[in-house]
């Protein structure tokens, strides 16, 4: 696509690389790999540096310290590298009153040159990718009428139009209910075995990561603390206790069912409250067992047809872990 060449064992890397934005330091001497052909998870809560580690992979920001390198490449000065990149932001912006195939078909004419494909292989390229994403019976619908999940799903078909190299996903499956989380898995792990895609998704749930990812890398307060496989970041973090955040219209029926199928391990504690970012329902579950908790969740959620607006872990178990790694 580029002429840039992807023959590398290691698709990305960073290497001693520290940014700061006047006194605050986002990212501090941080050194890690992505490797080419599989799922990298990139985990740490908010605020820990993720979304500024992303963006100097991106070219769009430069390290103050340390390396940056992109398919051999410093991505800051070699703006070409950028076309063998899927991305897909954790933010959104689409344009106003556009529909989702000519969106997706728009997108793709950017990032796909006329030599390999006219205007009519890329509709049918937009139509397969919303076929894929679950959205071809709303093609012809604005986008600005679209849920949030909807346009979660938007964004992903928008990294994936081109089958990239390299797809870089900032939170991709915030917004996205069990089922439909589900799919999105199986989907990125097709484009990983069928198109050798190297995936490099950002989250702050473990738990997403563990049923997708090969490695993950935990970051912390701009430091990477620990990589490795999602079982052996678990076992590092398994004993601490977690606190999760469930935001839902209907909370009293779900807190009901968690206590009815629970116990007082999975769910020690339930605290009814707002989401503060949007005022809806929310509940705050204290668990010594977040993996049979995240389970249980999950076969709530379906059997019962629960839609969920948002779920997300608060930083206790990773803190915990930061201060035993780095303190003792």
């Amino acid at each position: 696509m580029s002429g840039i060449s992807t023959n590398f064992d290691v698709i990305a890397k960073l290497d001693r690389v520290t940014k700061g934005f006047g006194e605050v330091v986002a990212v501090s001497d941080a050194s890690f790999s992505v490797e080419k052909g599989k799922i990298t998870g990139f985990l740490g809560p908010n605020g820990s540096g993720k979304t500024t580690a992303i963006k100097m992979i991106l070219g769009l920001l430069k390290p103050q310290k340390g390396k940056v390198t992109l398919f051999g490449k410093d991505p800051f000065y070699n703006s070409r590298v950028k076309q063998l990149i899927g991305y897909i932001p954790e933010g959104d912006a689409f344009p106003k009153g556009m529909k989702a195939l000519d969106y997706l078909t728009s997108f793709g004419r950017f990032l796909i040159t006329q030599r390999e494909a006219n205007r009519k292989e890329l509709k049918l390229r937009a139509k397969e990718v919303l076929e894929e994403i679950g959205l071809s019976d709303v093609e012809d619908k604005r986008i600005s009428q679209f849920s949030k999940g909807m346009k979660q799903l938007i964004k992903i078909g928008q990294g994936i139009i081109h089958k990239p190299a390299l797809i870089i996903a900032d939170e991709p499956f915030n917004g996205l209910d069990p089922v439909v989380r589900k799919k999105m898995f199986d989907l990125f792990n097709k484009y990983s075995q069928e198109y050798n895609s190297t995936f490099f998704i950002s989250s702050h749930i473990l738990f997403e990561m563990e049923k997708i990812a090969e490695k993950v890398i935990l970051l912390y307060k701009g430091r990477t603390i620990a990589q490795g496989t999602p079982i052996r970041i678990r076992e590092m973090i398994e004993d601490q206790p977690h606190t999760i955040q469930i935001t839902l219209k209907n909370s009293i029926k779900f807190s009901t069912l968690l206590i009815n199928n629970g116990n007082e391990e999975i769910i020690s504690q339930i605290k009814f409250q707002k989401n503060p970012s949007s005022n809806e329902p929310q509940l705050e579950i204290l668990t010594h067992k977040p993996r049979e908790f995240y389970s249980l969740v999950t076969d709530l959620v379906v059997e019962n047809e629960i839609p969920i607006i948002e779920i997300k872990a608060t930083d206790e178990g990773i803190e915990n872990l930061y201060k035993s790694l780095t303190i003792g």
